[in-house]
C-alpha cells in the first residue's frame, strides 16, 4: 500500500490547480499525525514581488484560527475555579451594559464562545481600508454596548467577532493580566511557540509573509498586512499571526489534550497548558441544519461527524448556491473538528481527527476567488481517510464553481443598484450635505466633504477611508467603486456586502437643514443615525 506522505505528494498538482482558479501566491500546507510531522509543503511564494519561497516557518494570519487560543485561556481559568462557563458576563465586568434587557442580564461566557448570543454583529464596521481596525481600544466597550439582539437567544450559531472580544476583557479582569501577556505566558511559551503573534510581529522577524488580494483576473496585488490586535482590538478574535511549524505545536497539544482527558476523566492533562479541551470541543450549538449527522459549533471549535458538510465558517459556504459536498463518502464515520479564518490578505484551517490522530493545516497569503485554504484541506481530508476513488468529490469543479459564483457578485450588486434606482430626482447642492457625522455614543465619526465639486465621505476622519460619493436618488448617494479598486486598497469584498452597506442616506431636521446620515453597516443590522456636528465658538455640538 502506498504510504500517506506518497499519496499526499499525488494531490501537489491539484493543489497547484486550486491555487491557479482562484489566484493565491502561496500556500503552507502540513499534516502531522501522533505529533510527527508526516508531510509538508510550501506552494508557490511567500513573497511575489521579492521571490521569496512559501516555508513551514513563514508567519501569516490566521483570523478566526485565533478562536480556539482565547477559547483555551478561558477555559485555564475556569480549571483554575476563577470563573464557570455559565458565569455571567455581568458578574465579570460590573458596568457591562449592553443595549438589550437579556443579553444585558443572562449572557454567559459560553453564550459568546459558542457564538449562539444573537447579538448584532459589525464586522465591515470595525475592518475597514488597508486592514484598518476602525474602533479604538479606549472605545471598544462603548461600541460594544450599544449593540443589541437581532437572532433569538441561543436560538441559533450566528458568527459573531464582538464576542470574543469580550472574552478577552473578561481574560484580563480574571487572570490581572492583558490578554496578550496571558496568553503569551500560559499557552504560546509553555508550547515553544516562538513564531506566533497577537499583534504584527516585530520588524526583526524574518520569513513574515507579504498578504494579497486577488483581482477579477486572477493576478494579485500586496496589499496592507493584518493590524488586528496593534491597538488590542481584533486580537482576542483574529490576531494571530504564525506559521505551520508552530501551528502543529498548538494543535498537537489540543490533540493529546482533548484524548486524554476524555479518556481519563480530568480537566487537565500531565505537563499541559491546555485544560478542559473536551469542553472546548463539544457540542453548543448546532450549526448547518438539517443534516444526517451531527455539525455543531463548541466554544472555539466546530464539529462535523464525516462523512458531512464541512466549510461551513468561510466563504465558500456562500459561494456554492446548491450547497457544500458532503465529503468523505464511503468512508467509516468519524468526528472531525476544525475552524477556518479569512481576512483581506489571507485564509486558512485547521482541521483535526481525533480518531486517527491526524492534523491537517493549511494557510494562504491572498483573499481569493475563493476560500483556496477550504478547498485543500478538505482535498486533504479525503485522502487521508482513504475515500473511494469513485466518491471522491471533484474539488477542481467546485473551484470553478465557487470562483465563478464570486464573481458575479459585482454585476449584480450594479444590476440591483440600477434596478431600485429612481432616476427622476436631483440632490440638494452638495455644500448641503458636508459635515463631520457623529454616532450616538461619537466612537465612530465620518466625514463627508466637498472638493472640487465631488463628495467624498472618510471613516474616521481617515484619508485612507475616503471614497467618493455618487449621487443615487433623493437624499441618497453610493460609495461602490469598481471591484478591482476596492481589492487594491486592501478591502474584504464579497456577499456579506449587500446592497444597503453601499448606499448612505441624508435627513433633514425640523429647520430643514441636513443633519443626519444614515448607513447600515453589515447585512441584517439596522441603519445607524450618525448625527452631524456643528461649530460653535471653536468647540462642536451635535444638531
Amino acid at each position: 500500500m502506498t504510504s500517506l506522505p506518497d499519496r499526499l505528494a499525488r494531490l501537489e498538482p491539484d493543489i497547484q490547480r486550486l491555487m491557479d482558479i482562484g489566484g493565491t501566491p502561496g500556500v503552507s500546507l502540513g499534516v502531522m499525525t501522533y505529533g510527527h510531522l508526516l508531510y509538508y509543503k510550501g506552494f508557490g511564494k511567500s513573497d511575489v514581488e521579492k521571490g521569496l519561497p512559501m516555508t513551514e516557518n513563514t508567519i501569516l494570519p490566521v483570523g478566526a484560527m485565533t478562536k480556539a487560543v482565547t477559547a483555551a485561556a478561558m477555559g485555564i481559568l475556569v480549571e483554575e475555579k476563577k470563573a464557570t462557563w455559565d458565569t455571567l458576563v455581568k458578574d465579570v465586568i460590573p458596568d457591562f451594559d449592553i443595549n438589550d434587557q437579556t443579553l444585558k442580564n443572562d449572557l454567559t461566557i459560553t453564550d459568546l464562545l459558542s457564538q449562539r448570543s444573537g447579538m448584532s454583529w459589525s464586522d465591515n464596521l470595525l475592518l475597514g481600508t488597508e486592514n484598518n481596525v476602525l474602533i479604538s481600544h479606549k472605545n471598544l466597550m462603548k461600541h460594544i454596548s450599544r449593540q443589541t439582539r437581532l437572532l433569538p437567544f441561543r436560538g441559533q450559531y450566528s458568527p459573531n467577532t464582538l464576542g470574543y472580544e469580550v472574552i478577552g476583557k473578561v481574560i484580563e479582569i480574571l487572570s490581572g493580566q492583558s490578554f496578550f501577556d496571558f496568553v503569551q505566558n500560559r499557552i504560546f511559551n509553555p508550547l515553544g511557540m516562538d513564531r506566533t503573534f497577537l499583534r504584527t510581529p516585530p520588524s526583526t522577524i524574518e520569513d513574515v509573509g507579504t498578504t494579497y488580494n486577488t483581482l477579477d483576473d486572477g493576478t494579485t496585488v500586496p496589499i496592507t498586512a493584518v493590524k488586528m490586535g496593534d491597538d488590542w482590538v481584533g486580537a482576542p478574535h483574529g490576531g494571530m499571526r504564525s506559521s505551520v511549524t508552530d501551528l502543529m505545536k498548538l494543535y498537537s497539544e489540543f490533540m493529546v489534550c482533548y484524548k486524554n482527558q476524555l479518556e481519563t476523566g480530568e480537566r487537565s492533562s500531565p505537563h499541559s497548558p491546555l485544560k478542559q479541551v473536551p469542553e472546548l470541543m463539544s457540542t453548543r450549538v448546532p450549526i448547518d441544519q438539517p443534516s444526517m449527522r451531527e455539525t455543531s459549533y463548541g466554544r472555539g471549535w466546530a464539529r462535523v461527524q464525516l462523512p458531512g458538510r464541512m466549510g461551513h465558517l468561510g466563504i465558500n459556504a456562500d459561494l456554492m448556491v446548491e450547497g457544500m459536498p458532503v465529503v468523505c463518502r464511503g468512508a467509516p464515520s468519524q468526528l472531525a473538528v476544525f475552524h477556518q479564518g479569512s481576512f483581506p490578505g489571507a485564509m486558512s484551517v485547521v482541521i483535526l481527527l481525533p480518531g486517527m490522530d491526524v492534523i491537517i493545516v493549511v494557510s494562504t497569503n491572498a483573499l481569493a476567488l475563493n476560500d483556496v485554504a477550504d478547498w485543500i484541506g478538505q482535498l486533504v481530508l479525503e485522502e487521508v481517510v482513504m475515500t473511494f476513488d469513485n466518491l471522491r468529490t471533484d474539488f477542481i469543479e467546485l473551484a470553478e464553481i465557487s470562483k465563478s459564483e464570486n464573481l458575479k457578485w459585482y454585476p449584480e450588486l450594479i444590476d440591483n443598484l440600477s434596478r431600485e434606482q429612481n432616476k427622476r430626482t436631483s440632490p440638494r447642492p452638495l455644500e448641503q450635505y458636508a459635515g463631520t457625522y457623529w454616532d450616538q455614543l461619537r466612537t465612530f465619526k465620518i466625514e463627508v466633504v466637498l472638493e472640487d465639486g465631488q463628495l467624498y465621505w472618510l471613516f474616521q476622519g481617515l484619508d485612507s477611508e475616503k471614497f467618493a460619493l455618487k449621487h443615487y436618488e433623493n437624499d441618497c448617494f453610493t460609495w461602490l467603486a469598481p471591484r478591482n479598486e476596492l481589492l487594491k486598497r486592501g478591502r474584504w469584498v464579497g456577499w456579506d456586502q449587500g446592497l444597503e452597506f453601499w448606499q448612505v442616506s441624508f435627513q433633514t431636521g425640523q429647520n430643514g437643514k441636513v443633519d443626519t446620515l444614515l448607513w447600515s453597516h453589515d447585512n441584517g443590522v439596522p441603519a445607524l443615525e450618525y448625527k452631524k456636528a456643528w461649530e460653535l465658538r471653536g468647540g462642536y455640538y451635535s444638531y
